[in-house]
């Protein structure tokens, strides 16, 4: 099972249940193998916290184990490693460190450029990148 980093700029579209590039992302969480790296680090809760319906997304995918919750420290340390960054994105960098997340579901190019310079892994736009959501590289 590959985890996936989700940006929270994507939260919205995440929920959108017609969003096509979002759909493939969604069925692979919900009824195969991915799971979604979350830490209630920085921005990335402060984010979370603006979206009522992602919280009950999150506590689902909690409690069926698609959630892999990662301590908020851990991040903050790792953050702190970071080198000068193109992004705004820092916490969501981390946590790809931390969780060793191969892939990011983002729109962000800039965030897109760090996460493959600084973390090694791939990035899913648009559902042309459904293939990316099959390999097993879950930690």
């Amino acid at each position: 099972m590959m985890c996936l980093i989700l940006d929270t700029n994507m939260y919205g579209l995440f929920l959108v249940p017609d969003n096509k590039d979002m759909e493939p992302v969604r069925n692979w969480v919900d009824s195969k193998n991915g799971k979604i790296a979350y830490s209630p680090a920085g921005k990335i809760k402060d984010e979370l916290e603006k979206y009522q319906k992602m919280r009950k997304r999150f506590e689902v995918y909690r409690q069926n184990g698609k959630l892999k919750l990662f301590f908020p420290e851990d991040v903050e340390q790792e953050k702190a490693k970071l080198p000068q960054l193109r992004s705004d994105d820092p916490y969501i960098l981390a946590l790809a460190q931390v969780s060793r997340a191969g892939l990011l579901v983002s729109a962000d190019k800039k965030l897109h450029t760090d996460f493959k310079q600084i973390v090694g892994g791939k990035v899913y736009q648009t559902r042309k990148h459904t293939h990316l959501l099959k390999k097993d590289l879950c930690p």
